[in-house]
């Protein structure tokens, strides 16, 4: 029975550090995935040559719980697995359609620059606002709006910890922002990094808004090189892509993006040679990009 029940975490094992290597990219997770198989291989040998129960109960049992964590650990991050909640990564795959997302602004530098891009090639973006950054460039956000860019909410602090919140108050705290500066509810939230949890889910849904991810990224937010930037995206894009982009980082408004200025008409023009159409998230998706009310 050991036997088999290791042989059971062996499988698993090797499934998630298959299915899950080209999605996280990863290599600490990765590594506890190859930890947790050589464990489960302990414990199939101990039980095959009838070393001690004790070391295959253990190496079975640190076995699982790698795997079970790493597991966990991958479905928080991910920007496409719905493990934790729904969430959308990208549009119908059979329309030339795809939708440019920005995120982390607004920014003082960046964001408008953005925009005037966005105009030159006749199309709109999506733009994931973090809230304390509207509150303070609220003229750029303004800008957006009145420009027929489609705002959404990017949370109110964009850090590291409070998307473990039970009742991620974030959530509500940048709806908030949004509303007073602009008077406009977005119905679309991304969550910061895509890391997100069961409860941040169940706030989200309690607030008829959609939980958006991503299937392309370029990594814009840690290069300087534009053209590598504008490569990954036209390699990886797909019709109905959602492409994620960020015009700020972390919600600071005095970070400078040059990077993304540079490979943005690249990236459009593109595009424009692959027959794919830019559209607002809104319109890839065919859902209404704001609420009656928030």
């Amino acid at each position: 029975m050991l036997a088999l029940v290791a042989g059971v975490a062996v499988a698993t094992d090797v499934v998630f550090a298959t299915l899950f290597r080209t999605q996280t990219h990863e290599a600490p997770l990765r590594l506890l995935l190859l930890v947790g198989e050589v464990l489960a291989g302990v414990s199939v040998a101990a039980a095959a040559f009838r070393w001690r129960y004790r070391l295959s109960l253990v190496a079975a049992v640190l076995s699982f719980v790698l795997v079970a964590g790493t597991g966990a650990w991958i479905g928080a991050n991910s920007p496409r697995l719905t493990w934790f909640g729904q969430m959308v990564s990208h549009g119908n795959r059979h329309v030339r359609t795809v939708a440019l997302t920005f995120d982390d602004g607004p920014n003082a530098s960046t964001t408008l620059r953005v925009r005037d891009i966005l105009d030159a090639h006749g199309v709109k973006g999506t733009f994931f606002s973090v809230g304390k950054a509207v509150d303070a460039r609220p003229d750029i956000t303004r800008a957006l709006l009145d420009d027929g860019q489609l705002l959404a909410n990017h949370s109110y602090h964009h850090d590291y910890v409070r998307w473990l919140d039970p009742w991620y108050h974030e959530l509500a705290h940048a709806q908030t922002a949004i509303e007073r500066e602009v008077h406009t509810c977005p119905a679309f939230f991304r969550p910061p990094h895509g890391q997100h949890t069961p409860l941040m889910a169940l706030a989200v849904h309690k607030r008829h808004m959609t939980m958006v991810g991503w299937d392309v990224s370029a990594g814009d937010f840690a290069t300087t090189n534009a053209n590598l930037v504008a490569r990954r995206v036209l390699g990886r894009v797909r019709p109905g892509s959602v492409i994620d982009l960020h015009d700020g980082l972390d919600g600071r408004v005095d970070v400078d993006r040059p990077v993304l200025v540079r490979a943005l008409p690249m990236i459009l023009d593109g595009l424009d040679k692959k027959g794919l159409k830019v559209v607002r998230l809104d319109a890839l998706l065919h859902r209404s990009g704001y609420l009656p009310s928030c």
